[in-house]
């Protein structure tokens, strides 16, 4: 879409020339965005406070509106990924910062091998102590990139990721898709798909690689990548409801179409959308992805833990 649409005067203001282009790109892409099959939100009632204290992501620093927001995006996301998950499987978290998700995740599927992977040192630091606070021995930290884990060789079955920023969800889609792993994960900072910087997030991501489907060769994301980072309101509440933000869940989800059907198309995997819980998060499109082999399984049934 070019940045400049006309108007009566010349070139309409740029307010009216994003609604515009957002306009025309969804009267492009509407079909195959909505043919995408919706992953149904996995129910899990989690009791925070009869887990172990170092399990909870409210722990810290944060009012009692961003305590909940955060417990809801992590107990969200990890119902889709339980319900995606093989008993036994190997579990990676990409980004995994302090490792609220994968902790949770390695503690409710005790059968299974976590690993956490983050680059900063100080947050690997704090993911070993809670680690060894839980007391939790079926989860494991690895400190490195995307690139420097997959130069481990090691296979896993699930990846996962909770607010990836920009390309960072491509390499870890990108790294699943080579090791046939399945992939739950939620997005994040979509404005870096069509950013001037490159972020260096490995496995051959790069500039402007969007759109990356053959199904949406044509079609440009500058606007609606742009549009997808929808800003909350102070503190980080928003209306779920609102004109703005339901913008930006629709372009959440185009940018997500075209990471769907680009694995479809290289890999023959199955993808569905899904959301976290309303109004945790305005990064909330979940991309669920499993190869073809695994995709017709039965999702795990209704977990809640008391």
């Amino acid at each position: 879409m070019d940045a400049s649409i006309p108007g009566r005067y010349g070139f309409r203001r740029k307010a009216e020339q994003r609604q515009a282009a957002l306009d025309r790109n969804w009267a492009e892409v509407s079909q195959l965005v909505e043919a995408v099959p919706r992953a149904p939100r996995p129910a899990l009632a989690i009791c925070w406070e009869e887990l172990p204290k170092a399990l909870d992501p409210a722990e810290g620093e944060l009012d009692q509106g961003r305590a909940q927001r955060k417990r809801r995006q992590v107990e969200s996301l990890a119902a889709y990924a339980l319900a995606m998950l093989d008993p036994g499987a190997m579990v990676v978290e990409f980004g995994a910062g302090s490792g609220h998700l994968g902790l949770l995740v390695a503690y409710l599927a005790p059968s299974s091998h976590v690993i956490l992977v983050e680059a900063k040192e100080y947050s690997c630091k704090v993911a070993r102590a809670r680690v060894e606070n839980t007391g939790i021995g079926n989860c494991g930290v690895f400190q490195g990139t995307v690139d420097e884990f997959a130069g481990t060789g090691q296979d896993f079955g699930l990846a996962l990721g909770l607010h990836t920023c920009g390309l960072l969800a491509d390499a870890v889609l990108r790294l699943a898709q080579s090791r046939q792993a399945a992939v739950c994960l939620v997005p994040c900072c979509y404005g870096q798909v069509s950013s001037k910087e490159n972020h260096h997030r490995g496995q051959g991501t790069e500039l402007h690689m969007h759109p990356c489907s053959q199904a949406m060769a044509e079609v440009s994301f500058a606007w609606c990548a742009k549009a997808a980072d929808f800003t909350p309101g102070k503190g980080g509440a928003f209306d779920a409801e609102s004109p703005g933000f339901q913008t930006a869940l629709r372009c959440m989800q185009v940018v997500d179409t075209d990471r769907l059907l680009f694995a479809q198309e290289r890999s023959g995997y199955k993808g569905e959308l899904g959301l976290l819980d309303p109004g945790c998060s305005p990064k909330c499109s979940v991309i669920c992805l499993r190869p073809q082999e695994a995709a017709a399984r039965e999702p795990a049934a209704e977990q809640k833990v008391r």
